[in-house]
Formats: structure tokens, C-alpha cells, sequence
């Protein structure tokens, strides 16, 4: 009798969906972080929008009055 599917140690349950069993795995704790990360940096700037170059200062108002 032929045995093709590895051993696995006992105690390791490979029988649960990945999901269920994604916290255990380093990359599921990167990529949370990672995109924590993004969307702090993403509110703190405001839209990313902290570099505002090429806008003039003082905008004239958009209505003005004709005498």
C-alpha cells in the first residue's frame, strides 16, 4: 500500500479553510498592518493631499459685482 500524501504532525489541523487558520500565519499579520498603516497615513494627510503647489494664494471671489 502506497502512501502518497505527506505526514503531517499531529496537532496540525490542515482539515480547516485557510481562513479560519489565517491569524496564525505571519503574512496574514503583514498584510494587516501594512494596510492599517496605509489608511492612517492616508487620513492624517487629509485625502493626500498635503503638497498643494501650483494653486494660487489668494483666489478672487466668484462672483463680482459690475457697477
Amino acid at each position: 500500500m502506497s502512501n502518497d500524501a505527506p505526514h503531517l504532525p499531529h496537532g496540525h489541523r490542515e482539515d480547516r479553510p485557510y481562513w479560519k487558520r489565517a491569524h496564525h500565519d505571519w503574512r496574514f499579520w503583514f498584510g494587516l498592518t501594512a494596510m492599517l498603516v496605509a489608511i492612517s497615513f492616508y487620513v492624517v494627510t487629509n485625502n493626500l493631499s498635503t503638497a498643494r503647489t501650483g494653486l494660487p494664494r489668494n483666489l478672487p471671489p466668484a462672483v463680482s459685482r459690475v457697477p
